[in-house]
């Protein structure tokens, strides 16, 4: 039985053990990219597979998770041995890989509940088969490099190894000393170290012990690279490195020019380091979701305190007492409104991190879904610096994943076909994000057949749907995809299977009070839009009066307000509308929507209209008052209102008053699609 402190403990160490897999995907791909294209990977970034598999051991070691610390320390030795040149890479070595990173990640979502189901010992058997059937060659000193004794010693196996793979490769040594104040030795030694990896390999970093250098740390590097040595200086010279030979053999070759510097990109130089914000990284603290939403209740309750307070100086001001007091009290509650705002924006912006975080993933996903459908696809994102609250984030990864699933498998057609399309056999899939407003619209676009839309109205009409005297446009038809059973496909692949269909994007998209739309044209592609307010744990909203009840309308939704009268209300096909700069506007009176009754007959016939719109559709809302923007903390209501259409859920207001916060996604669903 897990206590909740182990609970708790577990479910950190599934969140880093998460974050540690996610690289280790990245890198086995770019690995694995790497050995088919140059038939070899790059030292460095077998380090870092190395170095992954190391801490997802140490980490697992800490929690007593056996089975995932013995399966990553069996494979941290096979890595050791590939980064050593004992075990060549080969196709099948990455598919062990690749199925022993499942394997983890499922050990690793098995670990909060106290089991570890998942079988490794098939994983076991073949790594044991992949290092038992490769012979470690026996170690040799490296020869012909200027190299002293005490040097050479102090060199691990590895690093040896690397001597050596550079000697045979025929790469120039280079030893490369240099030195750096105390305050800041880390920051500037780790940039040079990358500089320097961009044009070579730093085998090794050794500390470097002279009374008679100048007050300082210095370090020697050991640098393998294809450059001169003046090319090599000229790398070094804003950081004053002294550089050497370490191969005198090769002195003789004839001197190429220096190297020029590569086109600056957007990265800092060595020396330009900024010390700062390296150290900043070790400042940073991870925070619960959770926490944060009960801070931010808390800020909501601070509200209703305001909003009381801001009532009550009101009325004392109205009744003629205390002039002075109420006027310092309504002061106090405005520099509280003002505060209350920052700290709530100041929540808001801890809770969103930038949309690059499930770029890498889709990225991968879509490669690996290419390659089982057989389809050459090139996959470009634009907009990861785009930022949306971490739980949205996390909860639009799995719509994206069927929207991209839907594309490769039903959209991009396979080479031969774009060939006598007269398309380039690879096919284009675009995912973008970037922020409009108070929303924020993430694409999927692909260049490929586009919808088929004769097929999917007769899968309507198979299903039922829709009547076959029923006259559809074409986006009405487009519109049916996202019906339940609606498919244009004829037959299920292993990408699409037989999983959920577009249905389900949408209810998971409205359930983040979002809504998807999408665009099509035969030939030539289809695009879906998905579009959500930037958080969900404080909206903006517009507070409205219908039949002497309040409203919260979300300002992601609203395009406009107009004050008209009921004689310019139309009725087409018994459907109220209004013509609005020639577009015919469908309108939704609230007071129909939600049954609610007038308490006394309404005076007049003005009335306000709110023009709504959540995708393609559009609609104007049509209520009594316009009372006013306010911030709103937005919480679920009871299973008995749940399922009330039109309904996100309810907020405070102050003096006890509680007031629905209108779904505008759910209102417009019966709306045709308008372009307003």
């Amino acid at each position: 039985m897990v206590d909740k402190s182990q609970a708790k403990a577990l479910q950190d160490f599934v969140v880093e053990a998460e974050e540690i897999l996610e690289g280790l995907a990245e890198d086995l791909e770019k690995a694995q990219e790497q050995h088919e294209s140059t038939g070899k990977v790059r030292p460095d970034l077998l380090n870092k597979v190395f170095r992954e598999m190391h801490s997802l051991k140490g980490l697992a070691s800490m929690f007593n998770l056996e089975r995932i610390t013995t399966l990553s320390h069996d494979l941290e030795s096979l890595l050791d041995k590939i980064r050593m040149g004992k075990v060549k890479a080969s196709p099948s070595l990455f598919g062990l890989l690749n199925d022993s990173r499942v394997v983890l990640k499922t050990l690793v979502s098995e670990a909060p509940s106290g089991r570890e189901e998942a079988a490794i010992e098939p994983l076991l058997a073949r790594i044991e088969g992949e290092v038992s059937g490769k012979p470690a060659a026996s170690p040799s000193a490296p020869g012909g490099i200027a190299l002293d004794e005490v040097t050479l010693k102090s060199l691990t196996e590895y690093e040896e190894h690397r001597l050596k793979e550079n000697i045979e490769e025929e790469n120039h040594l280079y030893s490369v000393q240099v030195g750096f104040d105390f305050s800041d030795f880390d920051t500037r030694l780790r940039a040079l170290s990358e500089h320097l990896s961009q044009s070579g390999e730093v085998i090794s970093t050794l500390p470097v012990a002279d009374p008679n250098l100048p007050p300082g740390i210095h370090f020697r590097l050991l640098f393998g690279t294809r450059l001169s040595q003046a090319q090599v200086a000229s790398l070094v010279a804003d950081v004053h490195g002294i550089v050497s030979d370490l191969m005198p053999a090769k002195a003789s070759a004839p001197e190429q020019p220096p190297l020029e510097e590569p086109a600056d990109q957007g990265g800092a130089k060595p020396h330009e380091a900024d010390s700062e914000d390296m150290r900043g990284i070790s400042n940073t603290v991870k925070v619960d979701i959770e926490k944060l939403d009960t801070v931010m209740g808390i800020v909501g309750e601070l509200n209703l305190v305001k909003n009381s307070l801001e009532v009550l100086a009101t009325h004392l001001r109205a009744s003629g007492g205390q002039q002075e007091i109420s006027q310092e009290l309504l002061k106090q509650v405005r520099s509280m409104d003002k505060k209350l705002g920052e700290l709530q924006r100041a929540i808001i912006d801890i809770r969103l991190v930038p949309i690059s975080q499930i770029f890498t993933r889709l990225n991968r996903t879509a490669r690996r879904l290419a390659r089982q459908a057989g389809k050459e696809v090139s996959v470009q994102l634009y907009g990861g610096e785009t930022e949306l609250d971490k739980m949205m984030m996390d909860a639009l990864v799995t719509p994206l994943i069927h929207l991209i699933r839907n594309s490769i498998d039903h959209g991009l057609e396979p080479p031969e076909e774009r060939l006598r399309a007269g398309k380039p056999a690879e096919g284009l899939l675009a995912i973008s994000a970037y922020q409009k407003g108070n929303s924020i619209i993430t694409e999927v676009t692909d260049d490929g057949r586009g919808l088929q839309i004769d097929k999917i109205r007769q899968a309507a009409l198979k299903k039922g749907l829709v009547d076959a005297k029923q006259a559809l446009t074409a986006e009405e038809c487009m519109e049916l995809i996202f019906l339940p059973g609606v498919s244009s496909a004829d037959t299920v692949t292993e990408v699409s299977g037989r999983g959920v269909g577009l249905d389900a994007v949408k209810a998971d998209i409205q359930a983040l009070k979002g809504s998807i739309a999408l665009w099509s044209e035969p030939g030539k592609g289809t695009t879906f839009q998905i579009t959500l307010p930037i958080t969900l744990a404080i909206i903006q909203s517009l507070i409205v009066r219908c039949c002497d009840q309040s409203f919260a309308i979300p300002i992601s939704s609203v395009l406009e307000t107009f004050r008209t009268s009921e004689a310019e209300v139309q009725r087409v096909d018994q459907k109220e509308v209004y013509n609005l700069r020639g577009v015919t506007l469908p309108l939704l009176r609230l007071e129909d929507r939600f049954h609610l009754s007038r308490a006394k007959e309404k005076k007049g016939d003005r009335i306000y209209v709110v023009v709504a719109r959540r995708g393609e559709k559009a609609a104007g809302i049509v209520v009594d008052e316009l009372s006013g923007e306010q911030e709103t903390v937005v919480h679920p209501i009871g299973e008995s209102l749940g399922a009330v259409p039109g309904v996100a859920g309810a907020t405070e207001m102050g003096e006890n008053q509680v007031i629905l916060v209108i779904d505008t996604a759910s209102l417009l669903s019966t709306v045709e699609p308008v372009r307003v």
